[in-house]
């Protein structure tokens, strides 16, 4: 089964949440004797073309072949399947003007030439079916992300009892001024980490007290499978996907207000500051448990020979 996989997530970020998951993909592909892989790969942020990301890529596939794009590219070419993974919807939300407009067409192009779609959760489903409802839902595939084994308790690492906030902090709807506020109701430090390597996010995770995640829109949220699989408590909204991810035993607030939100969760920072977290912290191990990377190959991998199989080839 010949996949190519399109690079072209690298040229926008390196350590986002979807270079993640892309990096994930590619390592078991790579090792995968039942396809043949080709990469289309760009060096550097200086791509060879003029605004690379929104153009058809400069290749021609040995067909048949699946297309998957990291980030909204099609291969419009006969005997050529594409394979397009939705992460979230948060333009359609959150963004105006020009930006929203280019990234919108880009996103209708990829859809309309895709043979199938990944969403990452049962939410980002929701949406699509929402903002595209002309898309057969047949053809959507539901495949949650993973988390990464370099995430575990470490024995050795001190607790310092910090509040943790992982993400970006210019993004009004990750709702960092709630963190803030959280810390300061507390008095509790607020440690904030954004490009650091997974080692160092991993003891991070161990020196905590707890993760916040006050966003008000996921997609996923890798962040909280990543802190639960290294033993932290995570506080976060219950909007979104979230539900879907943090398990039944999560500590969420639903509050439309920042300042009732921000109040909530220190209410339950104050609660784990004076009583056992043992509970919360084996039920998150728990509830990590049911994510895994090899799993999430697996079901992208099905949604390949699927279409290899409608198309008899």
């Amino acid at each position: 089964m010949k996949v190519v996989f399109d690079n072209i997530i690298y040229t926008l970020q390196r350590n986002g949440g979807i270079s993640v998951v892309w990096n994930e993909l590619l390592k078991r592909a790579r090792q995968d004797r039942d396809l043949q892989c080709t990469e289309l790969c760009y060096p550097d942020a200086m791509t060879p073309r003029f605004m690379e990301r929104y153009r058809i890529p400069d290749y021609k596939a040995d067909t048949p072949a699946i297309f998957h794009s990291s980030y909204f590219r099609v291969l419009p070419q006969e005997g050529v399947y594409n394979v397009t993974t939705v992460h979230d919807l948060t333009y359609h939300y959150y963004r105006r003007g020009l930006a929203k407009a280019v990234h919108l067409w880009e996103e209708n192009r990829a859809l309309r030439h895709s043979e199938a779609v990944i969403c990452i959760s049962e939410n980002t489903k929701r949406d699509l079916m929402h903002f595209y409802p002309w898309y057969p839902e047949e053809q959507i595939h539901i495949v949650y992300n993973g988390v990464g084994e370099e995430f575990c308790p470490m024995k050795s690492v001190e607790k310092k009892g910090f509040l943790l906030y992982v993400g970006n902090t210019q993004v009004d709807y990750k709702r960092y001024d709630v963190a803030q506020e959280v810390a300061r109701l507390t008095g509790v430090e607020l440690v904030t980490a954004s490009h650091v390597s997974r080692e160092e996010l991993n003891r991070l995770y161990n020196e905590a007290l707890c993760l916040l995640y006050p966003s008000d829109y996921e997609g996923f949220g890798l962040p909280i499978l990543e802190a639960q699989k290294a033993g932290c408590p995570v506080i976060a909204q219950k909007f979104s996907s979230i539900p879907e991810v943090i398990g039944n035993n999560g500590l969420t607030v639903a509050h439309d207000s920042p300042k009732r939100m921000a109040e909530a969760m220190a209410d339950i920072v104050r609660q784990l500051q004076s009583g056992p977290t043992q509970p919360i912290v084996q039920a998150g191990i728990e509830n990590a448990k049911r994510f895994s990377w090899d799993r999430t190959y697996e079901q992208v991998k099905a949604v390949y020979e699927n279409i290899y199989r409608n198309h008899h080839v």
